[in-house]
């Protein structure tokens, strides 16, 4: 009887690699339930042909090497994704010119399914790696390895050409999410996302200029990818106005061609407005991040070391450079809880003059030759709580030769930071959770040191000075001092505690701040004014005397 189940189990085991076998040396599109194979002679995977069986929800299996293929005409739904995988091992692309490209899909995920050590698909010795073009929108690519390309390593957009059907006004590219990919070595962009000429272009049709915008990508998500080497900007992204996300990427040795205006880690680029956090950007030739965009966004949680000190040329390279671009009326660029540490010049250079509510607050810069923040003439940035020093050694980072920045207890950044208004950052650049020990720490990284959590809570007593408060004539007339900008808010109640009137809520300071509010007839009684600055609360009691001023 044993002998018989050993027999069974055996038979079982060969039929079923005898059924691999058989899949894995396909060489035409074949359906095997909801799956289809298409080996290397099948250079064009088209959905309205040779994959016009594919729907929704179904898998596109893809084996054996060659030099591209072509993904067209592929469309699934947002519920019911067609997923694209490798089969049989890494599938390898190269000598072509791209190694994967997407044309009029929507609702694709491109994912390599490698080892711990490997990535599913490979392109190699292409001009471009992965191209999401042609129309697309709502596509996934994740796992793919690209190197030694001659342009870039992931490319997506759709240029306008003279079917004038890829203009601003005519189509929209969304959803797209680039993740988990390694990119080395490429000659210009590790990264190009979405076009760079966001205020339109001249582009000659039968024999007439015509000035056309391109499209705009609304929701984009960049984020777990490493990108080394490149010859120009690690990552671009333009023209992405809106649920735009770069986040935990790795960048190293960027712009090593050493292009002019082609040098960054991140270019955040004409067009984009694109919250950029938790990424860490080293040993580049270049700036950090470039800030180029529509504004409304924040820079946050992000590591940024040694920016452009590799430069063999003349001129400034910053750890976070914000150009003259003039942003979205009635916003501002956010720098906040960034580390930068050794940058060529600057660690922050803010030339923007035309932007409100520009804010760099609670960013540690270590810079040797003092150069940390500096602002044009007429540019309106507030600075608060940020430390400034010249020595590594003056942080109290944890190992900051081993490449260790996070914060020892007792750092001077610990409990030294601030929030910002209307945007709240819960984590670190590590994930954990932010603050830990009441206040915030000045950086990318909280300390989570458990001793903290016994020392007693930092409280800014002068936050807030009363220079004058009475109510006459039907006028309350409030001044105060501020001591920083925080978030002032002021009501006004009767003795009972019932609301009479809101009389500020809004970002002030620092400086006097002045308030002359219309209450109108008051009954002869004592009101209460509460008053909460800077993490202090007062409450004040006014009394109306013979309103009528006699």
């Amino acid at each position: 009887m044993a002998e018989q189940k050993k027999e069974t189990g055996l038979n079982i085991r060969i039929t079923r690699i005898n059924v691999m076998l058989a899949v894995l040396l396909q060489l035409s599109c074949n359906v095997f339930a909801d799956h289809f194979i298409f080996g290397p002679s099948m250079a064009v995977i088209d959905g309205r042909s040779n994959a016009s069986a594919v729907k929704p929800g179904d898998t596109i299996y893809i084996s054996g090497s060659r030099q591209l293929v072509i993904l067209r005409s592929i469309h699934g739904t947002q519920s019911a994704p067609v997923s694209v995988q490798n089969l049989g091992g890494q599938v390898v692309f190269s000598g072509s010119t791209y190694g994967i490209k997407f044309d009029t899909c929507s609702w694709v995920n491109l994912s390599g399914k490698g080892t711990d050590t490997a990535y599913g698909f490979v392109c190699h010795s292409v001009n471009a790696g992965v191209i999401i073009g042609g129309l697309s929108t709502c596509i996934e690519v994740s796992g793919v390895e690209i190197y030694n390309t001659t342009w870039t390593g992931i490319d997506a957009k759709t240029d306008p050409d003279c079917s004038f059907l890829s203009t601003r006004d005519k189509y929209t590219m969304r959803n797209i999410s680039i993740h988990d990919n390694y990119i080395h070595n490429t000659a210009n962009e590790g990264m190009y996302i979405g076009s760079s000429f966001y205020y339109g272009y001249e582009l000659s049709c039968n024999g007439k200029d015509t000035l056309v915008f391109p499209h705009l990508i609304k929701g984009l998500r960049v984020y777990n990818n490493k990108v080394e080497s490149s010859g120009w900007d690690g990552i671009q992204v333009s023209s992405a106005d809106s649920a735009c996300f770069v986040n935990n990427n790795f960048i190293f040795h960027d712009s090593q061609a050493q292009v002019s205006d082609q040098m960054s880690g991140f270019m955040l680029g004409g067009g984009s407005s694109c919250n950029c956090f938790a990424n860490l950007i080293q040993d580049g030739k270049g700036d950090g991040i470039d800030e180029m965009g529509l504004g409304g966004n924040y820079i946050y949680n992000n590591l940024i070391l040694n920016a452009g000190q590799s430069f063999t040329g003349s001129g400034q390279k910053h750890g976070i450079f914000v150009g003259t671009q003039a942003p979205t009326a009635g916003k501002g660029f956010h720098l906040i809880f960034n580390t930068i540490v050794n940058p060529r010049s600057y660690g922050i250079d803010f030339l923007n003059t035309s932007g409100t509510d520009n804010e760099a607050v609670s960013n540690i810069i270590v810079s040797t030759n003092g150069a940390y923040i500096n602002t044009a003439n007429g540019s309106n940035l507030y600075q608060s709580s940020n430390l400034q020093v010249a020595l590594t050694g003056d942080v109290k980072f944890i190992n900051a030769s081993a490449g260790n920045y996070d914060l020892q207890a007792s750092s001077p950044a610990v409990n030294s930071g601030k929030a910002v208004q209307g945007f709240s950052v819960n984590s670190d650049f590590l994930g954990r959770s932010r603050p830990f020990a009441r206040l915030y720490d000045i950086g990318a990284f909280e300390c989570h040191d458990s001793s903290l959590l016994g020392l007693p809570e930092k409280k800014n007593t002068e936050a807030f000075k009363i220079k004058s408060f009475f109510i006459k004539d039907g006028h309350l007339y409030v001044c105060l001092d501020l001591a920083e900008r925080n978030q002032l808010k002021a009501s006004l109640f009767d003795i009972s505690g019932h609301p009479i009137a809101e009389i500020v809520n809004s970002a002030e300071g620092p400086g006097l701040f002045k308030v002359d509010c219309f209450l109108g007839q008051l009954d002869n009684a004592y009101y209460i004014c509460i008053i909460q600055f800077g993490g202090q609360k007062l409450a004040r009691k006014i009394p109306v005397m013979n309103f009528s001023g006699e």
